[in-house]
């Protein structure tokens, strides 16, 4: 009996280590896939932490490098304002930026001459403008952390004679609306209201005003317009307007309500007793160029199909309405004449013909004629542009087209009520030096801000948010520079 107890004790001892044996055994293989699986799990956190800290530091650096490139623009958008107002560009690094939240930014741009370039003649100046973009992490680095770099060339033109000339319906300026780079010339009287302003400190105009818009009564009648000589002041200016330059203008004595008119850095200021000259709007022969038409078609051809590259003609006629709109892209080789309205907007082009030199081609309209949206007109490598005129009026004897139809002057009412009869509209962006717009007996307005060359009619009304700086011929040695290629660092 006691032998058997001890065999089944043994046999219990026996089984029991087996059993602990085995537990060990289990439990080690759970702690080993613990720890595998603890491994595997670390990795995986490792990799996305990566993955994390790589993409935040290539956004980071993309920041930084849009920055570096709106920096290097923001060199030739001041360098180019500074050409066109007169003023020197300064040298070395300018401050675009400085904070502990962006870091610091300046750029610094460089300026060489081009007068050899074959491309242009030597009536018109190139220059390139080199614009260096540098962003530095923070204020206190003396490296840049991104730098980038923009080269442009810029091209001085001029107009033809004059710039801002005005019959008797005078000047209308509202608005931020501004006059830069060019002598004025109003036959009528100056309205200013807003912020507008003629001129700056630095660069003053020439301001002429013979207040020729009597009697002031509606209507006036039959012996308008005729100097005032009753007294008034031809030159109308509220609180935030100002004149810069030297100015004559018939019968005024007030400089404004905070003296308004100012010298500037070299003009006169408001000339005492000056007798402004009455400077009539520029003549057009008109019959002559209807009867120098070769080719006559309908203005639904001048650009029928989209996209359309194409030539028009010299001495081409469009019958009724004329349209250019979406892409179309057409080359001007000589006078235009339409005998309904003139619409350019979108993204369509009108370029003047290399073959043209420096003979400015006529596009002669006898109704209306408006500019907008993203539309380029764009001159040859001569820096000529296109005249653009309307023969609109409340009389329909300025768009006879024999001469017994036509009437080449207006005078009395006439004169009177079609002198605010809009029939040119400038708007959006305006990089167009070189374009001349005239209402011949009405009113243009221009609403946007930018360059072109001239401006004329019986009223000039400028209402937009911005300076437009004019192109002219009275002071041979300005000119109106306009970018006409940018090439960023990345394309080097």
């Amino acid at each position: 009996m006691q032998a058997t107890l001890q065999g089944w004790y043994l046999e219990m001892s026996r089984h029991n280590l087996i059993s602990k044996i085995d537990s060990r055994d289990e439990n080690g293989w759970f702690l080993i896939s613990t720890l595998i699986m603890v491994m595997f799990i670390t990795l995986i956190a490792l990799s996305l932490a990566q993955l994390v800290s790589a993409d935040y530091q290539h956004t980071t650096r993309e920041s930084y490098v849009q920055n570096a490139q709106l920096t290097a623009e923001a060199g030739i958008e001041e360098t180019v304002n500074d050409l066109n107002s007169g003023v020197s560009p300064p040298s070395g690094a300018q401050v675009y930026f400085n904070n502990s939240t962006q870091g610091k930014a300046t750029y610094t741009v460089t300026i060489t001459d081009n007068y050899d370039n074959p491309n242009y003649p030597t009536k018109v100046t190139s220059m390139n403008l080199v614009s260096t973009g540098d962003v530095y992490r923070n204020p206190s680095d003396t490296n840049p952390y991104v730098e980038r770099k923009i080269t442009v060339v810029v091209v001085g033109t001029g107009g033809n004679g004059y710039s801002v000339l005005t019959g008797p319906g005078g000047l209308i300026l509202g608005g931020n609306a501004a006059i830069t780079n060019s002598d004025v010339y109003v036959s009528g009287t100056i309205n200013m209201s807003g912020n507008s302003s003629i001129g700056t400190y630095n660069q003053p105009v020439g301001v002429n005003v013979a207040n020729n818009a009597c009697p002031n009564t509606n209507p006036p009648g039959s012996t308008y317009p005729q100097v005032c000589s009753n007294g008034s002041q031809p030159i109308s200016l509220s609180s935030n307007t100002y004149i810069y330059g030297s100015v004559c203008a018939t019968g005024q004595t007030s400089t404004g309500p905070n003296n308004n008119i100012q010298g500037g850095s070299t003009g006169l200021g408001l000339e005492a007793n000056c007798t402004a000259p009455v400077n009539s709007p520029p003549t057009y022969d008109r019959l002559s160029q209807i009867s120098a038409v070769t080719t006559t078609t309908s203005g639904s051809n001048a650009c029928s199909t989209s996209p359309y590259n194409g030539t028009w003609p010299a001495n081409l006629e469009f019958t009724g309405n004329v349209t250019i709109n979406n892409n179309c892209s057409l080359v001007v080789t000589g006078n235009v004449y339409i005998t309904g309205n003139l619409k350019i907007d979108g993204s369509a082009s009108i370029t003047v013909a290399d073959s043209l030199g420096t003979t400015q081609p006529v596009i002669m309209v006898d109704g209306t004629i408006t500019v907008s949206g993203s539309s380029s007109l764009i001159t040859n490598s001569s820096g000529t542009g296109i005249k653009f005129i309307s023969f609109d009026s409340t009389n329909d004897c300025t768009t006879g087209t024999t001469s017994a139809t036509y009437c080449p002057t207006l005078s009395g009412n006439d004169l009177y009520y079609s002198q605010q009869l809009n029939t040119i509209t400038v708007s959006g962006g305006i990089d167009i030096p070189g374009m001349v717009f005239d209402a011949y007996f009405s009113e243009v307005t221009l609403s946007g801000s930018g360059i072109m060359g001239a401006a004329t009619g019986q009223t000039v009304n400028l209402q937009g948010s911005g300076a437009v700086v004019f192109g002219t011929a009275l002071a041979s040695d300005t000119e109106i520079w306009t970018i006409t290629s940018y090439v960023p660092d990345y394309l080097y």
